[in-house]
């Protein structure tokens, strides 16, 4: 996350230089950044987890990270998203 976010960071400065962008650009570039700097405090501070919340968190966590495969593989498969069919995003209706 903390890699997606430092992208996401140099994104918004590079488009804050566009005329089209630069009102929006303008808004969320400080957000982003206290965010990450929030973030690398954060790393550097890893909180203990109590022992009952690990499986809990784990599945959660995981969870999580296969649903955000399947929308990036359906995003980033060849053809338009809209028309990927449920069963697979190699297959386009």
């Amino acid at each position: 996350i903390f890699s997606t976010l430092k992208n996401y960071n140099s994104a918004v400065k590079k488009i804050s230089g566009f005329q089209s962008c630069m009102k929006a650009a303008g808004k969320v570039a400080p957000v982003l950044e206290k965010l990450s700097k929030d973030m690398i405090g954060e790393e550097k501070e890893t909180q203990t987890i109590e022992h009952w919340k690990e499986p809990l968190l784990c599945r959660y966590t995981l969870d999580r990270l296969f649903s955000f495969s399947i929308h990036s593989a359906r995003v980033f498969a060849a053809g338009d998203p809209s028309r990927h069919a449920t069963s697979s995003a190699h297959k386009c209706m």
